[in-house]
């Protein structure tokens, strides 16, 4: 997975990168487990931590500058999404229909290229939830979900 990481071809960098949580969150890696392998917290925004485990003494990875925002312009509801996992397509067009047929807003934003993870407005580019231009979770949604999250805003 590419997360939005200042470049690293430019820097030299060399290594496996990942991402943590201070607390258990869904969607991402066991810190103890990386830990354990020699992987060390390189970056960090919020409660998110970017693992590395470096292969040479060159440049370290950090998240850029857009990803650190974790903001977009947009204030309808902005799905950012990947086919990382296999269910992603399935529920862009479950959410899609469930759009239509309630007549409410979202925005789909597909990343595939590695230039639009790279500039990812978030550290998530498998599935990333904005509102009001706030993230406010990388909880994959169907229909139900959505209604779910929406009503607790």
């Amino acid at each position: 997975m590419e997360y939005a990481i200042n470049d690293s071809k430019e820097k030299g960098m060399s290594g496996i990168c990942t991402l943590t949580s201070k607390k258990k969150k869904p969607f991402t890696g066991e810190k103890k487990f990386f830990k354990h392998y020699g992987f060390k917290v390189v970056d960090a925004i919020e409660e998110y931590e970017l693992l590395a485990l470096q292969f040479n003494d060159n440049d370290t990875p950090e998240f850029n500058d857009r990803a650190r925002n974790m903001k977009i312009d947009d204030q309808d509801f902005t799905v950012y999404y990947s086919n990382e996992c296999p269910y992603v397509e399935y529920e862009v067009k479950e959410l899609t229909e469930y759009a239509k047929e309630k007549n409410k807003k979202i925005n789909f934003i597909k990343i595939d290229t590695l230039e639009k993870a790279k500039n990812a407005p978030c550290i998530f580019n498998n599935w990333a939830n904005f509102y009001k231009g706030e993230f406010i979770s990388n909880t994959i949604l169907n229909a139900n979900s959505f209604e779910k999250l929406i009503n607790k805003i």
